[in-house]
């Protein structure tokens, strides 16, 4: 999504060891908290959930 929109500049606040609750998305997300889940996949692969999106990690 790097090319399609700026990035995201929010506030984590943590609700358990893998999930946050973000605030300060603007005007991209209608909710006032939203939840960001980081998660790793049975590849391995570590990745984050937001918005209803999973991204994986990219070094």
């Amino acid at each position: 999504m790097k090319d399609f929109s700026p990035p995201l500049d929010m506030v984590l606040v943590p609700v358990t060891d893998s999930v946050f609750g973000a605030s300060g998305a603007g005007p991209s997300f209608s909710e006032d908290w939203m939840p960001v889940v980081f998660s790793t996949l049975s590849t391995g692969t570590e990745c984050v959930y937001l918005g209803m999106r999973a991204a994986p990690e990219v070094a």
